[in-house]
């Protein structure tokens, strides 16, 4: 890799909360590489409405008052060029297993709506691949889930 790909893996790895920073640019690498025609969003807005759950758009950045709209902050979003299809991505860690009942609310919103998404639960792939839970995943191993999941739903 050259110096601008160093720059720019470590402007992308900054740009991610500590957690998951690593892996979600290696994803990121991935999919530009591997689905050229899927542009990504980092991290965006999604906007709900409040009560309701009903899925009012998404956005880059948020301003004004949050009063009547509940905001949720995917991973990524994932887009076709020509912008008709979305699917919204989420790579769950550890948190999620602690944190369970925030995630079941966060796919029931989505089903609710009627959103493609993708969730890889890193627990839920150790077990699938046979390895231990202290065991850490390698990036391929996530990326072929990925691409396995993005071909389901025939997104590739």
């Amino acid at each position: 890799m050259n110096n601008s790909g160093n720059q720019i893996k470590k402007k992308i790895i900054a740009s991610y909360p500590n957690t998951d920073k690593a892996k979600l640019a290696g994803l990121e690498r991935f999919i530009h590489k591997e689905f050229p025609n899927i542009r990504i969003l980092l991290e965006p807005y999604l906007v709900f409405s409040k009560g309701e759950d009903s899925f009012l758009g998404w956005s880059l950045d948020i301003y004004g008052s949050q009063k009547h709209i509940q905001i949720h902050h995917p991973d990524m979003l994932l887009m076709s060029k020509d912008a008709l299809s979305l699917t919204i991505f989420e790579l769950d860690g550890e948190i999620h297993d602690i944190k369970t009942e925030k995630t079941l609310q966060r796919n029931k919103r989505y089903e609710l709506n009627h959103l493609r998404y993708i969730v890889i639960n890193e627990a839920d792939l150790k077990f699938k691949l046979g390895l231990k839970k202290s065991k850490k995943l390698s990036q391929t191993q996530i990326n072929t889930e990925l691409k396995t999941q993005l071909e389901k739903l025939e997104i590739a």
